[in-house]
Order: structure tokens, then sequence, then C-alpha cells
């Protein structure tokens, strides 16, 4: 397997994110609560949120969730969407799947390090 260096900036942020008096790159949305969010749902929304287990799901994620993200598109059947738990796992699959040896990959940066890290390491091991 690839041993791929570590991320700058998840090491950084190890040391930093929690302890920094204030955070101004931050990309989630930790200065929100469950409250929050939940206060704008209906009524029927909220009660589904509040009755979901916590727990491991299908493999491929919660049936109904590409169903709802394919309608957002025109063009897009729930079979074309896949989910994630986050975006290092989208990474990983894209920059192993996609790219082959006659390919490129264009990073944009700055990133999630994991983009140009993962990227890199699939592109030294189609050299070989």
């Amino acid at each position: 397997m690839t041993r791929l260096p570590d991320f700058r900036l998840e090491t950084y942020f190890s040391r930093c994110e929690f302890t920094a008096r204030h955070h101004l790159t931050i990309s989630d949305v930790q200065l929100t609560t469950l409250g929050e969010p939940l206060s704008l749902a209906d009524d029927k929304d909220r009660e589904a949120f509040e009755n979901q287990p916590v727990g491991y799901t299908d493999t491929f994620g919660d049936p109904p969730l590409p169903e709802v993200i394919a309608q957002t598109f025109g063009n897009v059947e729930a079979g074309d969407v896949i989910c994630f738990a986050g975006v290092e796992e989208a990474v990983h699959l894209a920059m192993n799947v996609l790219p082959d040896a006659g390919n490129h990959a264009a990073a944009v940066t700055p990133n999630h390090q994991a983009l140009e890290t993962v990227a890199f390491a699939h592109w030294m091991r189609t050299r070989r």
C-alpha cells in the first residue's frame, strides 16, 4: 500500500483547530447547533430526524438519499449518485478510478490536501 505523506493542513489543524481563539478558515457548520437547522424543518421532517436510528446504514447509504439528490438535477438517475460520509472517501475513489496512465489530473489549490496528494500517489504508481 502506498504510504502518503502527512497532510500538512490536517496536521496543523490537529494542533490548532480547537484551541484557536478565532478560527477564520472554518469550512463546516461547527458554529451551528443541531437545534438551529431543525428549527427550520417542518413537523414531518423534524419527526423523521428525531426518529432516525443512529448506527450503520446500507453500504451505499440510505436508499432514499441518492433518489433525493438525483431529483435536484434534471438528467441524473439515483443509480448515477454515489454518497460518501466525507470528502476523503470521495477523493480516494475518484483519484483511484478516474485517472489512468493516459490521463491527467488537475487540482486547484488551495484545496483539501488529499485531492492533490492521492492524485500524485496514483500518478507515481502508474509511472512504474
